[in-house]
């Protein structure tokens, strides 16, 4: 929950007023920050500083300025970066596609796991950005992913959500991501303890809807099938797993089954980190203002976890200049709230988004702080 609180007879701070400072980028050495991934591209976008439109699976730095490049339209970008933040940018119209996004700067230093994560996941979204074949269909059925070893009769032991089905008679039908490979349709499944045992065309990548006995799709399960040889590989995959279910659980709206079955695809495909992907590394932090826009809005403190419930001032050296803001993950736009008191996160995560407009200028890029109060469990 949040509240805004009204100050309109006090100052935000002692001894300070309503101020709106020009982003600079935090001291890094080039090379140090890790890359975060454009998610999903719907329109054209630019990161600042590049001429060739932004696909899924580019690398983003964190503080880099994206635009849209038509005056109008629908268009969005999903942001994804290593230290679990995701960030949705949308516009619609020009005036508000005029304002571009920046990207969050990361508020901790990401697991080295999380870099090669996203490294791996970069290769895979580059090649399947038109098609996505690999990603669930959440509206008919329960998603979920897993890694099963072959035994020498290919046949493979799979619990995990099979372990909530009652016992009874169910059917299956195994699509695999090859589209070469052989299918199987309305194969018949009796399911008399918490694991069922599968047979399988032999080691690869499928996709098992499974149904009950009426036909309703139940679980729609996508199967990394191995090899014992392959065994020592996949032993990230549970390591990938807790990290991917710990940033759905803070961070709202991540796509955490995709993601996975793009890193059990980069993990089957044996992508190694490196190589090519870093030629699609977009995007600069551009230190300083432009003479021409309006300073963007800053939040005190920066965006991160924070142990107990959290005043967030946001402030901008631009003279006169007004700051919208929202608080739901949505766009500020002009008739967006006009920032006047400090915002109160009270016990759970908030994303705070917010431009600001001068005299005379073109209204500053759209910045986001996403604040997080740090549960009692963790």
């Amino acid at each position: 929950m949040f509240f805004v609180r009204s100050l309109k007879s006090k100052a935000l701070f002692p001894g300070t007023v309503l101020l709106c400072l020009s982003w600079l980028a935090q001291a890094q050495k080039p090379g140090e920050t890790p890359h975060g991934l454009a998610w999903q591209v719907k329109g054209t976008w630019l990161a600042e500083g590049q001429s060739e439109p932004l696909r899924a699976g580019d690398f983003l730095l964190p503080g880099s300025l994206l635009e849209p490049t038509a005056m109008a339209g629908d268009h969005s970008i999903t942001v994804l970066l290593p230290d679990g933040q995701r960030v949705l940018y949308e516009c619609f119209t020009a005036q508000d596609c005029a304002r571009g996004f920046r990207v969050p700067l990361l508020y901790t230093r990401p697991q080295p796991f999380a870099v090669d994560m996203m490294t791996r996941i970069h290769s895979v979204l580059a090649a399947h950005s038109s098609d996505r074949s690999y990603a669930p269909d959440a509206s008919r059925s329960a998603p979920e992913e897993a890694v099963a070893v072959l035994n020498a009769a290919n046949r493979v032991r799979v619990a995990g959500l099979l372990a909530s089905l009652p016992p009874g008679h169910y059917r299956y039908d195994l699509r695999p991501l090859d589209p070469a490979g052989p299918r199987q349709f309305h194969v018949g499944l009796e399911k008399t303890e918490r694991s069922v045992t599968l047979t399988l065309p032999g080691p690869g990548l499928y996709t098992l809807n499974i149904s009950d006995n009426s036909t309703t799709p139940r679980i729609e399960l996508f199967l990394a099938a191995i090899r014992p040889v392959q065994a020592a590989h996949f032993q990230s995959f549970r390591t990938a797993k807790d990290l991917v279910e710990q940033w759905d659980g803070d961070y709202a709206g991540w796509p955490s089954h995709e993601f996975m079955r793009a890193y059990i695809q980069s993990l089957m495909h044996g992508g190694v980190p490196g190589g090519e992907s870093a030629a699609r590394a977009t995007g600069q932090r551009r230190e300083g203002e432009r003479a021409d826009v309006t300073a963007e809005p800053r939040f005190f403190p920066q965006a991160g976890v924070f142990d107990k419930d959290t005043e967030v001032t946001l402030r901008c050296d631009a003279t006169q200049a007004t700051i919208h803001y929202t608080v739901d993950g949505s766009q500020p736009i002009a008739s967006s709230p006009v920032y006047q008191a400090p915002i109160m996160v009270k016990g759970t995560e908030l994303t705070i988004k917010a431009y600001a407009a001068g005299a005379g200028k073109k209204d500053s890029a759209i910045v986001t702080g996403i604040f997080r109060i740090r549960q009692a469990a963790e």
